[in-house]
This record gives structure tokens, C-alpha cells and sequence, in this order.
């Protein structure tokens, strides 16, 4: 819809441009057209249901160019007259205000706007009118004739009746059978004779068919011994008829001789929007002859009173009559014309009865008074109502209302929602007749009832035990029903919140000043916190029921209640209860609005796991208690094996590696910032950037997983000279078996690991490798120690590095001189963090 309301909009922006620029018409009036190209037969059709002939548009757009509309008067654009209109008037171009969502602009205003700026304005106006407009009732009938007339071809197979009236063109198709076996076509002269070979000219104008067939047989049998004739009518005349009053095209027709009136009414296009259909005239020599009720024809399938036509009839359609509108539940809402009907139930009847879905009861009827003004009737039965209708008038029947009355239902957590009449006596019982009704794991001893009260139907709330119901029937637990209640079963394994969505809103359109909505909420340590209905006399325990109970760390012991106190009509106070759920005797009762909050027990938490695993005595998952200790963790878990490589133990923590995850993420983001601003520099002093090797890093740092280790000194743990970590969820204890390798990894001609020697240096390592590339930076080296933590022996305060220890499982990382390429000062950072992580993982990996 938005497409053809854009066309419209933008043809009319282009021709509203009195003062504006003639190249933005252009521009709009370019788009319009390549709209009305695009527009499917499915978009022009609802065009035209919302008032727009996109046919009639596009026909003027294609005839205009775009500079002839911007006259200074400007140019008035009217949508072509629908033939068929049911008010009898043009229908325009731009629907009327209350159809069109853009009336509250003016034409200005919609020209200066942008083809996105339009469509966004009637997007959101058209989300703002959701209720969809009915279509309106049409008159009854003139559908009929629908379309444009075409030539009437009579049709001369049909059988001649044997009362057709001979008459000048018509033709006879004589068979004579005997010793004279001949075929004859004779034609009646405008003498009204037909030439009969041997039996010379015969007399037939003003006769029958029948009478004229047997006059020729008889003088065929008198005149021809021995010579018998079959005669059948061939060709027949054609006759000149008017058609005249309101009618499509009046004027003058040739039909055949054996044309109807409707023939006739068909051939000049039929009756027009103001034509009678109830009193169509035959008038011939100035006498009227016949009428016609094409009510007959359309209800009942009548075709009596549809005369044959003779030369020069001539066929007269007056004004339309008395016009009653039957809308709402009847089978064949429309507009009637009435001819004997003058009372309700006889317009009822016209309509083709009342629907099905129609309260029979009363109707309404819509009435224009002496004094001009409309009025309204009621009217009782109007099936059967005697009450009299006038011309203008509108019978409206109302459809029945969509709430069930009398009857009792179940919902919620049931496998067959149902509803049930009501009768006296009826209980829960009757209504849940089995547990089997229910879904698996309901809330039986909670279910909502919800009861209609009289007069004004508010709601009130019930709480039933469908357990004490259902073993004690007939008991007080099982609650007697009244009309129009509803069980709601609750159940474990949904959520409330949809379930009860509805009732909850139900109550809160109920409150009203001094009338707090009946509504509690429950928050913390229960099942299901969420807004519960405020039963009757409901206290807290039976909240925490309905809500499915405490949770397992609940703290029973103290509760709170948050009330809003409206006592004081001059100020409004907050109020906080405290109340022991365990205290049966305490029957705290809620009101509206209170908020219930079960706190959780002090020190409770979760059980908390940390993964011990490598070379140890006993590895597995173990539950540790809140301040455990890595140290008490060792005692538990047996101490090492006699394999275990203490100082390569690899400690990690969960909430470290989101932190890494974190970081990695950051640092990538920032490493590929800087590779470009680099290129950037580079290609403006006009050099050519290689950085191959660091974009190689950006894609490792892509690909690198985080640990979330934390370095850690097993041995001055163990001993008590360093502090102990305390343990938290999710720790992970990997203890490798020794190593006695070295590893050389980066810038080397080979990177590769080595026997451990102690007394290598980490420089005679390297040489070991190969030596360092052309492009290593020997002033960085690092060394990562088999426990995570990094050392730098250039920084360490020797002038040779001497006094770095190179120890079992350490690995010699020689960087990347990226100087070479680019200054970046992010890579030693990144590169670390790589070596660092990867190792770990390695380490992992051996396990």
C-alpha cells in the first residue's frame, strides 16, 4: 500500500510546485512514472479498494512531461469517473481526509519531502491506524450488469416457441418428403407473403408459428398429392426496440425477434446507479404492456414477467424507489429497493434472513427525522418485527457478543483446555474430573480460580487444593462452582509469566482510586518470582505455594514484606514487615501491591569445583568449601608423583580467561588499527609498506586461545614462604611431568628444543638454533620460564646478560625486529602474550 500512496503523493508533489524548482518536479515526476512501471496487478487492485485508480494515474503520467505541469495556477488532477459508482459522483485522486494518512500535511510540505522522508512519514502513520476501515454496502443488483455492453449475437439454436408471431425477414426451412423430395428456404416479404413454388404466395404475417406451420402443411397436403412437408423456422427477423430512462447508454437497439427485456437491458449496458431495478416498464404504442422485478430474477430464479419484444417496444427504466440499507449480521448486507416490502421483517427477509452469528433480539434502525437530524430506533425481533420502514432508513442487526455466559472453564497446565455449562451444585471435581487431565508435574495444591463478581463482572481471586479436592469431594476443598469461572492449573515446567499475563492486566484495568489493584508481587528465593493475583485473604505462605515454593537456599527464618500504606490520604508511606515463614501460626495477610522478598541463607552458596590434573596422586574434580587453599588442595589430592615437574605447574582461573578473551579481542582490534594507519604513513611519503610479518602476527593473535593462567611458585607456596591462592570455582590445577628440554622458537634459522645443559648459556641456545635471521631484534630476546612468568635478560642489570639461569622447560623466544619494516610499538606486547599462551597450551596438550 505504501507503494501506490508514494505514487500518488509524488505526482502531486510535482504538479504543487507553484514556486519550487522545476528540476525536483522532474526528479518526482521520473520516479512516479518508474513506480507506475513496477506497480503489480496485486498493488493496483488494492489501490483501487483504498480509493486510488492507479490505472487513471499512470495514463496521465505517461501523457506528461514533466515541465508542462508547473503552470503558476498549477494543474488539478482528478481520478477518472468509476462506472459503477455507488454514490454517483467522481471519485478523486486523493482519498478524503479521514482516509488519507498524509492530510495533515500540506501540499508544500509533502513536495519539499524526500521520496524516503514520505514513505518513512506514512509508515509510521500507518502504524498508528491499525483498525482497518470497512468496506461500505453497495446497492443490491447492479452488479448484474457489470461491465461494458457488448453487440447481442442472437443465439439460433434455441427452439421457437409455437407462439412467435410471424413477421416480414423471418424464414421457413420446408422439407417436402414423397415422390417430390425437395428442400425449400422461404423468406416472408415485407408483404408478409412467402413464395411457395407451385402453390404460389401464401399469407403467413400475424400468425403463429404453430398456426402458420400448419396453414403451409395443409396447403401442401390439398394442392401436392402425395407429398407431406416438415417445416421448421430458419433464419429469423431482427427488430428495432428502445431503450430509454436510466439507463447506461439509452437510445435505439436491433435485437433479435426473439429478444427478452433483459436481452434488451443487457445490450445497452444496463440499468445505471439511480435506475430502478423493481419497476422496469414494457411500454408499446404509448401502453404499458409489462414490468419487470430483476429481484425476481436474482432471488427466486423468476422469469415470468420477462417479456418478448416486439418492433418498436420500447423499454422504460424509471428513478429508483424506496431504498432501505440491511447491514451487519444478515446473510446479504446491501442496499434495497423496495416495492411491496415496507416492514423490518420484510426487509430482513429481502436480505436473505438473519446470519447465524446475528443477536436476535433487537436491531437498530438509523433514521434521518423531519427536522434533518439522525435518530436512532430499537427494534425487538427483527425477524419477525411489524415496525415500518422508510426510504433512507438503516436497519443495523447486530452481531452476538463473543463471550460465553452460563459455562465454567479449565485452563493453564491441562492438555485439553475446556469450557462446560453450568448448573447448580457443579464442583471442582466435575470440572477436573481425573488427574490425567493434567499436564506432567502440575501444581496441584495452588490452582487460580477466577470468579466473575455481579454487578459490574470484577474479578476476584480464589485459592483451590486440587489434592484436597480431588480425595475429599463434596467437601468444603471442593469448591462449588458459580457461572462464568475459570481453574487456572499451574504447572513446574513452564513459566508463569504468559500464563497469567492476561488476568494480571485484567486486574490492573480494575483499579481504580481507592481500589489498589489486587496484584502481589514475590521476589528472591522462590521458583517462580513474578506478579501473583491477590487472592482472598491470601497471606504470604500461600504467595510462596502459588509462586512453587521456596528455593533450596531459602532463608525461611526472616522474610520481608514491602507495603505501600495509603492511610494517611496526605502522604503516602513505605511499611516493612518482617515475618518467619516457619511459624505456622503466623497468618501474615497481604494486601494490594505488596511485595514479598525470601532472602537467601547466610554463607550459602553452590557446591564450587576445581579439575586437578596431571602428575599428582590422586588427580580427578574435587568440591572445595569457601577459603580452601591451594595448599589444602595438595594435601587432599596426595601430593605429587615422583615424575611431576613442580616448577612447570600450570594454575588457571575461569574469570581470567574472560578477562584474556577480553584483552586478546582489544589487542587484535588495536594491532589491525595500527598495521593500517602504518600503510597509511607509508604510501603517503610514497613508500611501499611490507608488513607481511605483522599482519602474519595480527592472524596468530586471531587464532590464540586464552588460558587464564595465573604464574604461580609452587615450591615457596608449598613451604609457606610465598602467600597461598585461595581457591575459587572453576580453578584448573595442570602439573606436567619434567622436562628437560629447552626451546628455541622465533627469529632462528631453526627453531627447535634441546637436551638440557646447565651450563649453556641462553645466548650459546640460540647459536645452537642456527643463530638469529636477518630480521630478529637480539635486543628484545625473552625468555618465558616453565612456570609463565617472563623474563628479559637484556633489562635484568648485566651488561652480558650474565646471571640469567636458563632452567629445564624454559623456552628462548627471539622476536621480530618490526623496526626493520614499521614502527610498531604493539608487537613486543602481542608477540609475548602469543609465546606466553601457546606454551601453556602446549603444556596441556603433553598430559
Amino acid at each position: 500500500m505504501m507503494k501506490f500512496i508514494k505514487i500518488g503523493f509524488l505526482f502531486l508533489s510535482c504538479f504543487s510546485l507553484v514556486n519550487g524548482s522545476a528540476a525536483q518536479a522532474s526528479v518526482d515526476l521520473s520516479q512516479a512514472k518508474q513506480m507506475c512501471a513496477n506497480a503489480t496487478a496485486q498493488q493496483k487492485q488494492m489501490a483501487k479498494a483504498a480509493g486510488y485508480d492507479l490505472d487513471s494515474l499512470c495514463t496521465q503520467l505517461s501523457n506528461t512531461s514533466a515541465t508542462a505541469g508547473l503552470s503558476a495556477e498549477g494543474d488539478k488532477l482528478t481520478q477518472l469517473s468509476a462506472r459503477k459508482s455507488t454514490q454517483a459522483e467522481q471519485q478523486l485522486l486523493i482519498p478524503a481526509e479521514q482516509h488519507n494518512p498524509l492530510s495533515l500535511f500540506t501540499p508544500e510540505q509533502i513536495a519539499a519531502m524526500t521520496p524516503e522522508q514520505l514513505a518513512k512519514v506514512i509508515e509510521q502513520l500507518q502504524e498508528q491506524e491499525q483498525v482497518e476501515e470497512k468496506e461500505p454496502v453497495k446497492p443490491f443488483g447492479y452488479e448484474l450488469f457489470a461491465g461494458e455492453p457488448e453487440t447481442f449475437t442472437p443465439n439460433l439454436n434455441v427452439p421457437v416457441p409455437t407462439n412467435y408471431v410471424i413477421g416480414p425477414g423471418d424464414t421457413f426451412q420446408v422439407q417436402l418428403l414423397g415422390k417430390n423430395n425437395q428442400l425449400l428456404t422461404l423468406a416472408v416479404d415485407r408483404n408478409g407473403q412467402v413464395s411457395f413454388p407451385e402453390l404460389g404466395p401464401i399469407m403467413v404475417t400475424g400468425l403463429t408459428f404453430d398456426a402458420a406451420r400448419e396453414l403451409l402443411k395443409s396447403r401442401v397436403n390439398q394442392q401436392m398429392i402425395g407429398v407431406e412437408a416438415s417445416i421448421t423456422l430458419g433464419e429469423l427477423r431482427s427488430i428495432q426496440v428502445f431503450v430509454l430512462g436510466e439507463v447506461y447508454k439509452p437510445g435505439a437497439y436491433t435485437v433479435s425477434s426473439l429478444s427478452t427485456m433483459t436481452n434488451a437491458l443487457f445490450v445497452s449496458g444496463g440499468v445505471n446507479d439511480i435506475g430502478s431495478l423493481r419497476n422496469i416498464q414494457l411500454k408499446r404504442q404509448g401502453k404499458l404492456i409489462s414490468s419487470l422485478d430483476l429481484y425476481d430474477l436474482l432471488l427466486k430464479g423468476d422469469t415470468r414477467d420477462d417479456a418478448r419484444l416486439m418492433p418498436g417496444d420500447v423499454i422504460y427504466i424509471p428513478p429508483v424507489g424506496t431504498t432501505v440499507t440491511v447491514d451487519g449480521a444478515v446473510k446479504r448486507p446491501a442496499i434495497y429497493e423496495l416495492k411491496n416490502e415496507t416492514t423490518v421483517k420484510e426487509a430482513v427477509a429481502i436480505a436473505g434472513g438473519l446470519s447465524a452469528t446475528a443477536f436476535s433480539k433487537e436491531a437498530q434502525i438509523s433514521r434521518i427525522d423531519d427536522n434533518g437530524f439522525t435518530t436512532s430506533l430499537q427494534v425487538d425481533q427483527p425477524q419477525s418485527s411489524s415496525v415500518k420502514v422508510k426510504s433512507g432508513d438503516t436497519l443495523i442487526i447486530q452481531q452476538r457478543v463473543e463471550v460465553r455466559r452460563g459455562v465454567v472453564k479449565l485452563s493453564g497446565h491441562v492438555y485439553r483446555p475446556k469450557q462446560m455449562a453450568w448448573r447448580s451444585g457443579l464442583r471442582v471435581s466435575d470440572l477436573v474430573r481425573s488427574l490425567d487431565t493434567l499436564k506432567s508435574l502440575p501444581q496441584l495444591n495452588s490452582a487460580i480460580l477466577v470468579r466473575e463478581t455481579l454487578p459490574l463482572r470484577t474479578l476476584t481471586i480464589e485459592v483451590v487444593n486440587l489434592n484436597q479436592a480431588m480425595a475429599k469431594k463434596g467437601s468444603n476443598f471442593d469448591t462449588v462452582l458459580q457461572p462464568q469461572d475459570e481453574l487456572i492449573v499451574l504447572g513446574f515446567t513452564e513459566e508463569r509469566n504468559e500464563q497469567l499475563e492476561a488476568l494480571i492486566e485484567a486486574l490492573e484495568k480494575q483499579a481504580s482510586a481507592g481500589h489498589s489493584a489486587k496484584l502481589v508481587s514475590v521476589s528472591g528465593l522462590v521458583r517462580f518470582p513474578g506478579r501473583y493475583p491477590l487472592a482472598v485473604n491470601m497471606n504470604a505462605r500461600e504467595l510462596i505455594e502459588m509462586a512453587g515454593g521456596l528455593a533450596e537456599s531459602a532463608y525461611s527464618l526472616n522474610s520481608e514484606v514491602t507495603r505501600i500504606s495509603l492511610a494517611d490520604p496526605e502522604n503516602t508511606k513505605v511499611e516493612h514487615h518482617f515475618i518467619d515463614l516457619t511459624d505456622t501460626n503466623n497468618q501474615f495477610k497481604l494486601q494490594s501491591r505488596d511485595v514479598l522478598n525470601v532472602r537467601q541463607r547466610p554463607e550459602y552458596r553452590e557446591f564450587a569445583t576445581v579439575e586437578v590434573r596431571g602428575e599428582v596422586k590422586f588427580p580427578g574434580v574435587y568440591r572445595i568449601k569457601k577459603g580452601e587453599t591451594l595448599r589444602d588442595l595438595m594435601k587432599r589430592v596426595g601430593g605429587f608423583s615422583d615424575f611431576a615437574h613442580i616448577e612447570a605447574v600450570l594454575f588457571t582461573r575461569a574469570e581470567l580467561k574472560e578477562r584474556e578473551e577480553k584483552q586478546l579481542q582489544q589487542l587484535q582490534e588495536k594491532l589491525k588499527a595500527d598495521i593500517a594507519n602504518s600503510q597509511l604513513e607509508q604510501s603517503n611519503v610514497g613508500k611501499s609498506a611490507n608488513l607481511s610479518s605483522l599482519e602474519q602476527l595480527s592472524e596468530n593473535l586471531g587464532s590464540t586461545e586464552a588460558l587464564g593462567r595465573l604464574v604461580i611458585d609452587m615450591e615457596s607456596i608449598l613451604n609457606g614462604k610465598s602467600e597461598d591462592v585461595i581457591l575459587k570455582d572453576g580453578d584448573s590445577l595442570v602439573v606436567p611431568a619434567f622436562r628437560q628440554e629447552v626451546s628455541v622458537v622465533g627469529e632462528v634459522q631453526y627453531p627447535t628444543s634441546h637436551l638440557f645443559d646447565p651450563y649453556l648459556t641462553f645466548e650459546e641456545y640460540i647459536q645452537r638454533s642456527g643463530g638469529e635471521t636477518d630480521k630478529s631484534d637480539d635486543e628484545r630476546i625473552y625468555i618465558v620460564k616453565a612456570d609463565g612468568s617472563v623474563v628479559l635478560p637484556y633489562r635484568s642489570g648485566w651488561v652480558n646478560a650474565i646471571g640469567v639461569e636458563i632452567e629445564p622447560g624454559d623456552t628462548i623466544v627471539v622476536p621480530l625486529d618490526v623496526n626493520a619494516t614499521n614502527d610498531l610499538a604493539l608487537w613486543t606486547q602481542v608477540s609475548q602474550i602469543i609465546y606466553q599462551l601457546a606454551l601453556g597450551a602446549a603444556a596441556i596438550s603433553r598430559l
